[in-house]
C-alpha cells in the first residue's frame, strides 16, 4: 500500500526483471546501447525446505520506447551458506543454472557435453550434486513469475471479436501473445479442452457463483485459403489450407455479447478470476485489482486471492481500503517515497513500536477495520 508516486509499480517492475535473467544471455542484444539508468541492484531472498538462498543481481538497464526496462549487462552472485557451508558468494548467471537443471531433469543425453560442462563449473563453485536440484527449483520459480498490470484488461473496446487458429492443431495464427487477444485465446483453449480449471472458472463466474455471466461459448467456423507456388518448368501448384475462425460469445441477461461489448468491470473481473485459477506460476503479481471492479465483486476477488495464495505467492499493490480489510496485518507493507533513499517498503507490523501495535490491535478489535485505519491516514506514519 502507498500513495500514488511512492513506487509500488517500481517494486513490481524490479521483480519482473528476474525472469529476464533466466532466459536472456545478457549483453547479446543491446551492446550498442548505453545504459539509460544508474546501475541497479536487486537482492532477492528465497527459502526452500527451511534453507535460504540470497541472489544478488547488479544490472545496467536501458528504457525502450514502451517505457520498459531492458537489461544491457548483469553480474549475478549467490549466497549459498545453508547449502554449501561456505560464506563466500558463487558467481554464475541464472540462465546457466536453469539450463543445466532443465536438461538434467529430462535426462541428459550422453553427447550433451555442454550440460556436463555446466555441472563441472557449478561444482567448482562449491555446489554439490545433491544441492543442484534444489537450486534449480529456485531458478525455475524465478523464470515463471507472472505480472498483470492495473490497465491490462480495462478497455474491452480494443478487444477483437474473433481470431483465427489453425484447424489441425488449434494453434494461434497471427495473434499477439499479450493482452486481450491472449486472454480470449487462453480461455478458448481451456474451454476446448474442458479442463478442470475452466470448469472451476465458470463455476465461479457463472450462475452458480457470482453470476457475472450466464454462459460463455466459442463458435468455430472453418475457413479456407489457397496458396500457389511455381515449380521448376513453370508448373503451378495449388494448395488449400483450412483454418478456424473462433468467435467468442458471452451471455449476460439473456443477451449475446461480443467481448468488446462487455463493461470494463465485467471484463476485468473475468480476466482476474480466469488467471487466478489457470495461471500456474509460483509467483503472481496483481497491480490494483480494485480498478474498474464493483465493491461487491471486489470482496469476492480478494477472497479468491486469499484462497489461491495457499498454492502460490501472490503480491498485490492497492489503494483500496476494502482490499486491506481482507488482509492480515503481517502481510501488509507500506511503500513511501523518501527524499534521500527513493522508494522504501517496510512491514507495517515489524516497523511499529510495541505501544503502536497494541493500539492498532485494540482499534481493530473494538472500533474499526484496517482499511478505515489506512483511510484515516494512521498507517502513513507507521
Amino acid at each position: 500500500i502507498g500513495p500514488n508516486g511512492s513506487g509500488k509499480t517500481n517494486i513490481m517492475s524490479a521483480i519482473k526483471l528476474l525472469p529476464t535473467l533466466c532466459f536472456n544471455r545478457v549483453g547479446r542484444h543491446y551492446l550498442a546501447d548505453k545504459p539509460s539508468t544508474p546501475l541497479s541492484e536487486i537482492k532477492t531472498w528465497f527459502e526452500l525446505d527451511g534453507k535460504k538462498v540470497v541472489h544478488t543481481a547488479r544490472l545496467s538497464l536501458v528504457t525502450n520506447e514502451k517505457n520498459q526496462d531492458e537489461i544491457v549487462d548483469a553480474q549475478e552472485s549467490w549466497y549459498l551458506y545453508d547449502f554449501t557451508g561456505k560464506k563466500g558468494r558463487a558467481s554464475f548467471p541464472s540462465w546457466f543454472l536453469l539450463e543445466a537443471y532443465r536438461e538434467n531433469a529430462v535426462g541428459m543425453p550422453s553427447s550433451a557435453r555442454r550440460t556436463t560442462n555446466l555441472f563441472h563449473y557449478l561444482r567448482r563453485q562449491g555446489i554439490a550434486q545433491k544441492d543442484m536440484n534444489a537450486l534449480g527449483q529456485i531458478v525455475e520459480v524465478m523464470s515463471c513469475i507472472s505480472y498483470y498490470s492495473a490497465s491490462q484488461f480495462t478497455n474491452p473496446a480494443s478487444c477483437p471479436i474473433s481470431f483465427e487458429v489453425e484447424s489441425d492443431n488449434k494453434r494461434r495464427t497471427g495473434i499477439s501473445i499479450t493482452g486481450h487477444k491472449k486472454l480470449l485465446y487462453d480461455m478458448y483453449q481451456e474451454h476446448r479442452k474442458k479442463s478442470d480449471s475452466y470448469k472451476e472458472f465458470f463455476d465461479l463466474v457463472g450462475p452458480a457463483g457470482i453470476g457475472l455471466v450466464e454462459g460463455v461459448d466459442f463458435t468455430e467456423i472453418v475457413t479456407s485459403s489457397s496458396n500457389y507456388s511455381v515449380l521448376t518448368g513453370g508448373n503451378v501448384k495449388k494448395s488449400e489450407k483450412n483454418n478456424l475462425l473462433v468467435v467468442p460469445k458471452f451471455q449476460i441477461s439473456g443477451n449475446q455479447l461480443s467481448p468488446s461489448q462487455l463493461s470494463e468491470g465485467t471484463f476485468k473481473t473475468l480476466a482476474l478470476v480466469f488467471y487466478l485459477i489457470t495461471d500456474q506460476s509460483p509467483i503472481l503479481m496483481l497491480e490494483e485489482p480494485e480498478v474498474c471492479v464493483h465493491h461487491g465483486l471486489l470482496n469476492s476477488i480478494v477472497e479468491l486471492i486469499r484462497i489461491y495464495s495457499k498454492n502460490k505467492q501472490i503480491i498485490i499493490s492497492t489503494h483500496s481500503d476494502s482490499v486491506l480489510d481482507k488482509l492480515d496485518l503481517e502481510n501488509v507493507f507500506r511503500v513511501r517515497r523518501d527524499g534521500d533513499k527513493g522508494t522504501v517498503a517496510s512491514s507495517i507490523r515489524k516497523n511499529m513500536k510495541g505501544i503502536e501495535l497494541r493500539a492498532l490491535k485494540e482499534y481493530l478489535a473494538t472500533e474499526g477495520s484496517l482499511g478505515e485505519y489506512w483511510k484515516h491516514g494512521d498507517l502513513e506514519n507507521a
